[in-house]
């Protein structure tokens, strides 16, 4: 199930199923001329469409491994060196980055939507025909971010596509995203990476079993944020434990106010989408990994504990809850989680979690 990659090109952690149905479409040649793939920042949505279009287009893909789902593509080619580059004059990745290289505007706010002319500007080039592929693609990142007018508008390429077109949008949650305009996709709803498969990834990129450990847990199953801190440490993705920690305990002593002032703060991160949206999906579940560790202190399983650096605050914190507690945590962590997913309005969600749930001591 191995890969032949080149250091350009890191291979994919994770969503096997997805690869495999990918894969399978390509040797029948029976393609979507549209597909989403959606799923929370960092789960692997925008590596899984580059390689997608690698295993399309490359001009020597490896001969089939019998039980492998892996998407088949040398990674050594010119197709698949300017494609993994997005340097391919026939694959184009446009987003809210693109468009504001593109632009004139000095408005920060507009550019946190996709506009009706960054569509039009899609819509100009992919009807031109391939240069050097069969295939004339765009991946459009933040395709959840489309004013009205640009999703209407690009509901009319759905309706119409040109001949060898493909179009592959890149969204948090496909319920974003209109409903006319999901029902001209295959969708692909990305699933969270098991903890052990990431863990094991990023062992075998350099990383310290412990480190490694640590990484996989914060992660929550999204292999992209384990790997970004890997390789920069410097960067703010994962390494925000501290402060998520932080603002959790900040919050175990405050009033009903300062928590309903926080699910407030955090209901405007989960409303601007992108990076910010993902933030708050991470802080839970560091929460989340936080009182589950409070639980195996409580039963006396320290040697299970993700959060090792941590051993005297949560026996202290242990010391002061009790298994109903944090049973209720556990739930309302994975129920808010779920209603955020589910559209649920965060103020409810997460009011619920601060005041109704999380102990005060």
């Amino acid at each position: 199930m191995t890969q032949v990659l080149t250091r350009e090109v890191p291979p994919l952690i994770g969503h096997g199923w997805a690869t495999g149905l990918l894969q399978r479409a390509i040797d029948s040649q029976k393609l979507s001329h549209a597909y989403i793939f959606s799923g929370p920042a960092g789960i692997g949505k925008t590596m899984l469409a580059r390689q997608f279009v690698m295993a399309l287009c490359c001009l020597q893909p490896p001969a089939p491994v019998e039980g492998s789902l892996a998407l088949r593509f040398c990674g050594q080619c010119r197709a698949c060196r300017l494609i993994s580059q997005d340097k391919h004059p026939d694959v184009s990745l446009v987003g809210l980055e693109w468009q504001a290289r593109n632009t004139d505007s000095s408005s920060a706010s507009s550019n946190s939507v996709l506009k009706i002319d960054t569509v039009r500007a899609i819509q100009q080039d992919i009807s031109r025909a391939p240069s050097e592929l069969g295939w004339r693609v765009f991946i459009v990142e933040d395709a959840a971010t489309m004013q009205p007018a640009a999703a209407n508008a690009f509901l009319k390429t759905l309706e119409e596509p040109p001949m060898r077109a493909m179009l592959i949008l890149i969204a948090d949650s496909d319920r974003a995203l209109l409903p006319t305009i999901v029902s001209r996709c295959q969708v692909f709803d990305l699933r969270s990476v098991p903890l052990a498969e990431i863990q094991e990834a990023i062992e075998q990129r350099g990383a310290r079993p412990e480190q490694a450990c640590i990484l996989a847990a914060l992660a929550a199953g999204r292999p992209g944020y384990a790997l970004r801190t890997l390789y920069d440490p410097t960067r703010r993705d994962i390494n925000d434990r501290d402060e998520a920690l932080m603002f959790h305990n900040d919050l175990l002593p405050a009033d009903r106010a300062r928590r309903l002032g926080f699910a407030e703060e955090l209901a405007g991160r989960w409303q601007a989408q992108g990076e910010r949206r993902a933030g708050v999906f991470l802080m839970l579940n560091i929460w989340l990994g936080w009182w589950r560790d409070l639980a195996l202190v409580r039963s006396g399983q320290e040697q299970y504990v993700t959060n090792q650096d941590k051993l005297e605050e949560l026996r202290r914190q242990a010391a002061k809850t009790d298994a109903s507690q944090n049973q209720a945590m556990l739930r309302g962590l994975l129920r808010a989680t779920a209603e955020l997913e589910s559209n649920v309005s965060p103020r409810l969600a997460l009011g619920e979690l601060f005041i109704n749930t999380l102990p005060r001591f």
